[in-house]
């Protein structure tokens, strides 16, 4: 910047407009102040932002933080738990290790109990980026001054300590300028008894200025690497993000229509391959990466449907016992002949446990549908990144597929089980020949010995042991229809019918 050149600021709430005045900009801050935190003191952690440009100025950025409150002041916005808040805020911005604390502590107070020194102790145990600024000293007690504070015997800084004098209250109303401030800071510790005759770098607003750069630029050194490793770290995302987007927009109607179609067949062609378990969907960097995805994830829930009525030792007639049976049979023997068992025993019997097996296949046809609807929005979000509004689209297309399909997969799953409870079957083999006590004539194409007959309430339990077994008991079967209907439906998904 131009040494002769004139100071200006400008804020970033103010865009455009540039302030030579330096008056303006103390009232514009005041204005800001009130227009963001209200005329009651009230305090909020919006920032203000000033940009400060001068040939005098050094190059850095400043924040001011407000201490420590820890009592609200009467009539003011200034909520009960004010000292948290303040805490909160301080907090915020000395926890970065790339920030230097300036901790300003008055002079007419006891430094040991300082809570901003406390602070900055705490976040910065070895003292690599803590300044101590001991204000107010013009205004001690008589007989008293900071030297011991300045000479850090009373409380040790790495860095030290730094006495400024600033303009009063008075000064500030009166409109007395930061040049003239200095020059009377400066006269002030020259003629000081006690402050004069201490060595360089230890008062002064310019000593403060001028030690706060040379830091600051020794802790950049220090946190170049790290700085540059963040700077590559966000150029790598942002090329990535470039690659992402892919080649600018055609310009063209017929090339528009193209890229859109690519988009469609790209994203089918990924849930197909996703399905098939030729392709792995892209797990974020803080999502942890499932074990199985697509197709695999689905058949693990297939395999896991029914599982506890599929095990060798389950029988159907565990919850039965003959006294149970006994019952039974006499409450649907009514008027007819003794030594006759109604077939109305074995379907009264039989329909509760296969509707044990409705809602079972009706839970793991919802939990296959949540997944292929997250699949196919974590596809989506990556084929239609450029364009999430037409993703969005196209991802209300896909739900109204997958739900179409679930109802009529809905309708199968309700509508064999309900014939498997109105439907009896016993023209099997194995029941046939080993396990029916009336039936004396083989069943064809098979050899079957005399054998004796058994009670009529060991052929019950068996009969419904043999209707467990059934094939069109096997878990599975009727979703993996819908599985293999819904691959083909997306294919040719109805809202670009107009696109071919």
């Amino acid at each position: 910047m131009d040494p002769s050149a004139q100071p200006w600021a400008e804020f970033d709430e103010i865009p455009g407009e540039k302030f030579t005045d330096f008056l303006t900009v103390r009232a514009k801050i005041d204005e800001l102040t009130e227009k963001v935190a209200g005329q009651h003191k009230g305090i909020v952690d919006i920032p203000i932002v000033l940009h400060v440009h001068s040939p005098t100025s050094p190059d850095m950025s400043l924040i001011d933080l407000p201490g420590i409150t820890r009592i609200p002041l009467t009539g003011s916005d200034q909520p009960k738990n004010i000292e948290e808040i303040t805490k909160r805020m301080a907090l915020k911005y000395v926890t970065d290790k790339r920030t230097i604390i300036l901790c300003v502590i008055p002079a007419n107070i006891d430094i040991t109990t300082s809570e901003a020194l406390q602070i900055a102790q705490t976040t910065d145990p070895k003292g690599l980026r803590t300044i101590g600024v001991i204000t107010k000293i013009d205004i001690m007690d008589k007989g008293t001054n900071a030297k011991k504070t300045l000479l850090g015997q009373e409380v040790a800084l790495r860095l030290g300590f730094v006495g400024v004098k600033l303009r009063s209250q008075q000064d500030i109303k009166s409109g007395k300028l930061v040049q003239a401030a200095l020059e009377d800071e400066k006269q002030f510790f020259a003629k000081h008894p006690v402050y004069s005759t201490m060595g360089p770098g230890y008062t002064g607003t310019r000593t403060l200025s001028d030690k706060l750069t040379k830091i600051l630029y020794t802790h950049i050194k220090h946190n170049l690497p790290d700085i540059v490793k963040e700077i590559g770290e966000r150029i790598q995302e942002v090329n990535e993000r470039l690659t992402e987007l892919g080649p600018p927009m055609p310009e063209e109607p017929n090339e528009k229509m193209q890229m859109a179609w690519t988009m469609v067949m790209e994203f089918c062609a990924r849930f197909k391959n996703a399905i098939s378990g030729r392709e792995h969907v892209k797990k974020s960097r803080k999502e942890k990466a499932s074990q199985y995805q697509g197709g695999a994830q689905i058949k693990i829930m297939y395999y896991h449907l029914l599982k506890e009525y599929s095990r060798p030792d389950y029988k159907i007639t565990q919850e039965y016992d003959d006294d149970f049976l006994n019952n039974a049979i006499i409450l649907h023997e009514g008027d007819s002949m003794p030594g006759f068992p109604s077939a109305d025993v074995f379907v009264s019997l039989i329909q509760p446990q296969v509707e044990l097996l409705k809602n079972p296949a009706l839970d793991l046809l919802q939990d296959v549908y949540n997944y292929l609807e997250d699949l196919a929005s974590s596809i989506q979000s990556e084929c239609f990144i450029r364009f999430p509004s037409f993703g969005e689209e196209i991802m209300e297309k896909i739900i109204d597929i997958l739900q179409e399909e679930r109802e009529k997969t809905r309708y199968l799953v309700e509508s064999i089980i309900e014939s498997e409870q109105t439907y009896m079957f016993t023209n099997d083999p194995e029941y046939l020949n080993t396990r029916t006590d009336i039936v004396t004539v083989p069943f064809p194409h098979t050899h079957r010995k005399p054998r004796k007959k058994r009670k009529k309430m060991g052929c019950l339990r068996q009969q419904l042991e043999q209707h467990q077994e059934r094939p069109q008991f096997k878990r599975g079967q009727m979703l993996r229809l819908w599985h293999l209907r819904k691959k083909r439906r997306l294919r040719n998904l109805p809202c670009f019918s107009s696109m071919s």
